[in-house]
């Protein structure tokens, strides 16, 4: 699973390798016969598809929703209404949390700093004629249940994003390479890795090994330097994974690599293997489930309120003081804005113990940015791609096409992806400037791109730029693994405090869904479900 489509696409190519090399073929037979597995694959998706909703409908009759409820649950007797539960933050966690409360009968308040509930799940739909783009999180994966559950409950509907005809496009170093390049050349660096694999276990914060540390504290660059990896693929993994965790790869630890090559190793991967992946986006916007929650708890929820201090009491109620010096008392609280808020708030008075602290402190989180650009054809289809490529061009990074269902042959769009430095420094004040600096380097990769942008006014581009370091209520992308990260931190950024509850992308573990929605939507069911476990 992965946050973007280029990572996804990257998985692809390494599980080729690997199975080439587990049986001995030649790359050209391993595309062929995986090929030939997708096929037969997206032809069961139909009929799991049917199955799936078949029983979305007996799901929804018992009181079910993916893996956040059950029907016990639903028919436990509900605990003292009369206590006072606050929620701070009312994005995608902060929703569930409250939600799955009042379904046990208890109303928390959510205080929200901005005017708006859903946080980074933040759906596009009035740039681009037709079409809606994701701000934020985009991708749905076939195993996240409670994201998939929402869908079922609020009568949404699914496009199927994972069979886009066309090939991914790797352009590095001023040369476009077939994926059979690099596939060969990983399957060499494959045998560099297999000690290290070997040896893999789940290091966390409260247990590993010395070679656990070991790995944990090597950055990814040194990595590849150090186990041999070929120029080709260094390019390949130092593009996707500046990506997917937001940060150059100096910046990362090498166990996120791992962990991604030794698949079984983090969370449930898919039982087919990389090879079954089903992307989905909800028509109209992901944000619809945000909206729906924000409906069903509309009551609840307070706007433009900041917090600035929390503080405990000799009787252990908890004080959140908000901006415009308003304050309130509460028998618990979850705090489900990211750490890089959360470290601003003057937590001191709430003595949490220092493993905590570091938790909340050091986290680092990703520089991505997301350029999105309209044209009037699709460039990218006609040299046989399907919009998705890999580069190490000054301002491109990555791309992908956005609702390719919903795109026609006069109207489509497509997502410059990046992260790092590149993604920190895009700026959305100097949108054209920045669209036009894309463009130059696209057109290296996909020739005719630029005369195909769809332009308004004559001369400016239709085009949307998100940049989340930019926005004061994340500072930041989302969760990245930066080296010390396992060791140091990995277990603890979700684990409560006496009534101190924590929820967010960040609070669900690295070895389950950190980073996706589906993190976020868990990681609040489950801090609802300890609050009531102790009511």
């Amino acid at each position: 699973m992965s946050r973007s489509e280029l990572f996804r696409k990257l998985a692809l190519t390494v599980q080729i390798a690997k199975y080439c090399q587990k049986h001995h073929i030649c790359t050209s037979e391993g595309i062929e016969r995986i090929c030939a597995f997708e096929d037969m694959m997206s032809a069961q998706r139909i009929r799991r598809r049917e199955f799936l909703a078949s029983m979305g409908k007996v799901a929804l009759a018992s009181g079910t929703i993916g893996i956040g409820s059950s029907c016990s649950s639903a028919l436990a007797a509900p605990p003292s209404k009369d206590a006072k539960i606050a929620i701070v933050g009312a994005g995608l966690a902060g929703l569930a949390c409250g939600y799955e409360l009042q379904r046990r009968g208890i109303k928390a308040i959510l205080y929200e700093a901005s005017n708006r509930t859903g946080g980074r799940c933040y759906s596009l739909g009035d740039v681009f004629p037709g079409q809606v783009a994701e701000r934020g999180g985009e991708f749905i994966d076939n195993l996240h249940k409670t994201m998939l559950g929402y869908v079922q409950e609020f009568k949404l509907e699914l496009e199927d994003l994972s069979k886009a005809p066309g090939e991914v496009f790797y352009y590095f170093d001023n040369q476009r390479y077939p994926e059979a390049a690099v596939v060969d050349e990983f399957r060499q660096f494959v045998d560099a890795m297999r000690d290290d694999l070997r040896t893999l276990g789940q290091p966390t914060a409260d247990a590993f090994t010395a070679s656990d540390r070991i790995l944990d504290y090597t950055n990814l660059q040194d990595y590849l330097n150090n186990r041999g990896a070929g120029n080709l693929i260094k390019n390949a993994i130092a593009a996707a994974y500046i990506g997917e965790y937001g940060v150059e790869i100096e910046q990362q630890s090498c166990l996120s690599f791992l962990f991604f090559i030794h698949a079984d190793r983090r969370s449930k991967f898919r039982p087919f293997g990389v090879f079954s992946d089903e992307r989905y986006h909800v028509v109209g916007g992901n944000q619809q489930i945000t909206t729906a929650l924000q409906t069903r708890l509309q009551e609840q929820i307070e706007y433009g309120k900041k917090l600035i201090a929390a503080s405990k009491d000799s009787a252990g109620k908890i004080e959140l003081i908000f901006n415009r010096g308003t304050s309130q008392k509460f028998d618990a609280v979850v705090f489900a804005i990211p750490f890089s808020v959360l470290r601003e708030v003057d937590l001191k008075k709430l003595q949490l113990p220092q493993w905590k602290l570091n938790a909340i402190d050091n986290l680092v989180y990703g520089t991505n940015s997301k350029l999105m650009v309209g044209f009037n054809s699709r460039p990218w289809a006609t040299v046989g791609s399907n919009g998705s490529s890999y580069a190490n061009l000054p301002f491109l990074q990555g791309t992908w096409e956005t609702n390719p269902a919903k795109a026609t042959d006069n109207s489509a769009v497509l997502t410059d992806y990046t992260g790092g430095n590149l993604g920190a420094q895009l700026n959305p004040k100097n949108l054209q400037q920045e669209t036009n600096n894309f463009l130059n380097n696209l057109v290296q990769v996909f020739p005719g791109a630029y005369k195909s942008t769809v332009q308004t006014n004559g001369d400016r581009f239709l085009a949307y730029l998100e940049n989340w370091l930019l926005n004061p209520l994340t500072k930041g992308s989302y969760t990245s693994n930066q080296p010390g990260y396992f060791t140091t931190i990995a277990g603890n950024e979700g684990k409560p405090i006496d009534n101190i509850y924590f929820a967010g992308e960040h609070a669900n573990s690295f070895y389950e869904w950190q980073g996706f929605m589906e993190g976020a939507a868990i990681s609040g069911i489950n801090a609802a479900k300890q609050i009531i476990s102790i009511l």
